[in-house]
């Protein structure tokens, strides 16, 4: 292979050319990684949303580690040429009857004859060794003259599904429902590396040559070739399980504000006033009807609303030092409480023939009574 040799001028003027451009991006970056150190809240424990999310992400760590070691019940079967340590140019007879010595009883399988119908050319254990056994044997529309139509069966439940699978295993962990804000936002960044492996997946499938691509001794007959697909097939899951610790790693550290501390945004901080401000009202109107209840409660007893009467003419009497008793104000004569209708419906509720559930009614008040007073002495 020829190499290309640099000289140190080169490189000078390189960094004349770019200095200007990146050194002050440099600069800026690092500023703003000390400012958003330094103006990070205190870590926090872990939140409950992205807790779900990590856990998530945890089972689908376990999941492809599982798939990845070489023993798992989905592993591929061994490379037949590592089997039987045979060289590239060894002839099919020789191979196979290497492989029945390994086989019980000394017999070939019925998978193993018909890898061995097909083992007929180079160009067929090219096939074996990129796209595998699978792709070799039971491709109807593929072609030794095209190549690319092995590529086209290989990709689809291969390549692609592993991927979609673990599309959907990120998707769902930075879901907001599921997960929360803090893992939301990484969202489309999660989802971005999982499609860069699986370009990176498809471009490797595409362009590798088996032959062209081994080292000099197994193009030379010297070696067992290995094959990319026996080693890719175990290689997926392992990146998929790199790539989810990783994120697992980054949404910790982002949701407990140890790093990567994104304040709120101003509709963030608009939401959660509005939310605020609407449980305050909530609270303003439960404590208002609780207020009404108490006045109705004291208003139906003569102990407590003759006590009523009295703090209020004392008061307008301290107030009012020169009005006499009786003066300022209407007398209800007729109070709904003492209306006949009323009555009747009281006292069929009180004995029981309402429909009404007095127990469940009685643990519903004191509940009520318990929030409204909370916090009083």
């Amino acid at each position: 292979m020829a190499t290309i040799a640099i000289s140190w001028g080169t490189v000078k003027s390189l960094l004349i050319f770019f200095g200007p451009v990146i050194v002050p991006r440099l600069i800026t970056s690092y500023r703003s990684l000390r400012v958003s150190i330094a103006s990070r809240p205190p870590p926090r424990p872990l939140p409950a949303a992205p807790g779900r999310a990590l856990n998530i992400l945890f089972g689908g760590i376990v999941f492809f580690l599982l798939l990845s070691l070489p023993f798992n019940p989905h592993a591929p079967e061994p490379n037949i040429f590592s089997q039987t340590r045979s060289r590239l140019n060894t002839p099919t007879d020789v191979i196979f009857n290497r492989l029945a010595r390994l086989r019980p009883d000394n017999f070939l399988t019925e998978a193993d004859s018909l890898l061995q119908s097909k083992f007929t050319s180079l160009g067929a254990r090219k096939v074996y060794l990129t796209y595998g056994p699978d792709a070799l044997v039971s491709c109807q529309y593929c072609s030794f003259d095209n190549l690319y139509t092995y590529l086209m069966y290989y990709l689809p439940f291969h390549v692609l599904l592993p991927h979609l699978g673990h599309l959907l295993l990120l998707g769902v962990a930075t879901s907001a429902p599921i997960a929360g804000r803090e893992a939301s936002r990484w969202r489309i960044k999660f989802t971005l590396a999982g499609l860069v492996l699986a370009a990176i997946d498809i471009y490797i499938m595409a362009t590798y040559d088996a032959i062209q691509g081994a080292p000099r001794s197994v193009r030379a007959g010297q070696t067992p070739p290995s094959g990319l697909y026996h080693h890719i097939t175990l290689l997926r899951p392992l990146v998929f399980v790199i790539c989810d610790v990783i994120c697992s790693v980054v949404l910790w550290l982002s949701a407990t504000n140890r790093f990567f501390f994104k304040p709120p945004s101003t509709v963030e901080q608009v939401d959660e006033a509005v939310s605020m401000a609407v449980q305050t009202l909530v609270g303003a109107n439960t404590k208002l009807h609780a207020a009404s209840v108490t006045r109705n409660a004291v208003v139906r007893d003569s102990t407590l609303k003759n006590r009523d009467d009295l703090y209020w003419r004392t008061m307008v009497s301290a107030e009012n030092p020169t009005q006499r008793p009786g003066e300022g104000g209407e007398q209800i004569l007729n109070n709904i409480w003492e209306e006949e209708e009323v009555a009747r419906a009281m006292s069929r509720v009180m004995a029981g023939q309402g429909g009404i559930d007095l127990a469940q009614l009685g643990v519903n008040a004191n509940d009520f009574v318990r929030n409204v007073t909370e916090g009083l002495e």
